[in-house]
């Protein structure tokens, strides 16, 4: 999986979703940190408004809220690099 500034909210989610799969490497740079939970509410005029409310907790019981998700290979050319790992795989 590549990480980099613009994988953001339900990408890091994502990324953090996967870490524990041993068949996932996370290869590029630190996301965007935008790791919490917004809840959308309705005005009584119809406009809505996002209030973040809600941090993320990881299975290791590590709380985030909007810290940067690292990858476990930081590197400038994480296709290169993802694509080199792939090969190892089998």
């Amino acid at each position: 999986m590549i990480l980099n500034r613009w994988t953001a909210s339900s990408g890091e989610l994502t990324a953090l979703a996967l870490e524990t799969n041993p068949n996932v490497k996370t290869f590029g740079g630190n996301s965007a940190g935008y790791t919490s939970i917004n809840d959308t509410y309705t005005m009584y005029n119809g406009a809505q408004v996002n209030i973040t409310a809600e941090k993320i907790k990881k299975n290791n019981g590590q709380v985030l809220f909007n810290n940067k998700i690292k990858p476990e290979v930081q590197i400038n050319r994480p296709i290169v690099q993802a694509n080199n790992w792939l090969l190892t795989q089998n």
